[in-house]
């Protein structure tokens, strides 16, 4: 399970610049979508990277 966690973390932070991005071009439904979507990636990310 820990070896997943490097690639949530990565798919989180690739996600913040994606919301971003897609707040900045004026698309903010899709920009609150990739914000939660960014967040429970980072979430846990975090939670496997302490087990």
């Amino acid at each position: 399970m820990g070896a997943l966690s490097t690639p949530l973390l990565l798919a989180g932070a690739a996600g913040v610049v994606a919301t971003f991005v897609l707040a900045f071009s004026g698309d903010t439904p899709g920009a609150m979508r990739m914000a939660g979507i960014a967040s429970t990636a980072l979430v846990l990310g975090m939670i496997l990277r302490r087990r």
